[in-house]
């Protein structure tokens, strides 16, 4: 009975422990008032507007022939002509270079019996200076090409532009969060993260041109768009 009576005190006395314990754990796990961290993220963008300087030209040739082989032998002499057209007209060799080719049958109506072949051959020059745009057209249109598949403008440096941008990105980010800041009666605090969610990668802007029809007809006024590339930021501030 003794043992008995020494084990019931025990079990007392432990459970006045943990009910003395537990109130103080689970104050622990609470939050002081006002300790939480109040932030605020918002994105900010900026555009950067650009005029291209250098423009890609595709263009080529089609031949047609009763074989295959004469369409194609055909086809590589002609657009030879038209290759060292476009150098002379000042085009570097390592800015010419092959974009497709092609050979394909062709069916008389019945779409049968093939009758001949098809080739095409097209390359791609980029022009660095703008105002060659014409006369690179021009000489590949009298060395013999009738084959285009457009022009493509570009920029060589495709960061250009960009750290400005980005500064003008977070600018108008802490603008939002000002006015956010502002509408909840708190102060932007010092910065806590901020990433540039949107990578500059200038488009290439394409205009189409029809070489078989300019033949004779003279090139038409090639006028350069303005290129625009958007940057964009996320930011969290701290607010006080």
């Amino acid at each position: 009975m003794k043992g008995n009576a020494k084990w019931g005190l025990a079990g007392v006395a432990l459970g006045v422990a943990v009910a003395l314990t537990l109130p103080s754990l689970a104050q622990d796990a609470s939050p002081e008032p006002g300790s939480l961290e109040r932030t605020v993220t918002v994105s900010g963008t900026a555009t950067i507007r650009s005029e291209p300087d250098e423009a890609t030209i595709t263009l080529g040739v089609r031949t047609q022939a009763l074989t295959a082989e004469a369409a194609m032998r055909d086809n590589a002499n002609r657009m030879n002509d038209v290759i060292q057209a476009v150098r002379g007209a000042g085009v570097a060799a390592d800015d010419v270079a092959t974009a497709w080719i092609n050979l394909y049958p062709q069916y008389e109506d019945a779409g049968v019996t093939i009758v001949g072949y098809v080739a095409e051959n097209q390359v791609n020059a980029t022009v660095r200076s703008m105002d060659s745009i014409g006369s690179v057209i021009d000489a590949a249109i009298e060395a013999g090409a009738n084959l285009s598949s457009g022009i493509s403008f570009g920029l060589s440096d495709e960061s250009a532009g960009v750290e400005g941008a980005l500064a003008d990105a977070v600018a108008d980010a802490r603008s939002k969060a000002l006015a956010l800041a502002d509408a909840t009666g708190a102060q932007l605090g010092v910065v806590i993260h901020v990433v540039e969610t949107g990578a500059p990668t200038p488009p290439a802007v394409y205009r189409d041109y029809a070489y078989a029809e300019a033949v004779g007809a003279g090139v038409p006024p090639i006028e350069t768009p303005t290129l625009e590339t958007q940057v964009s930021v996320t930011v969290t501030w701290e607010l006080l």
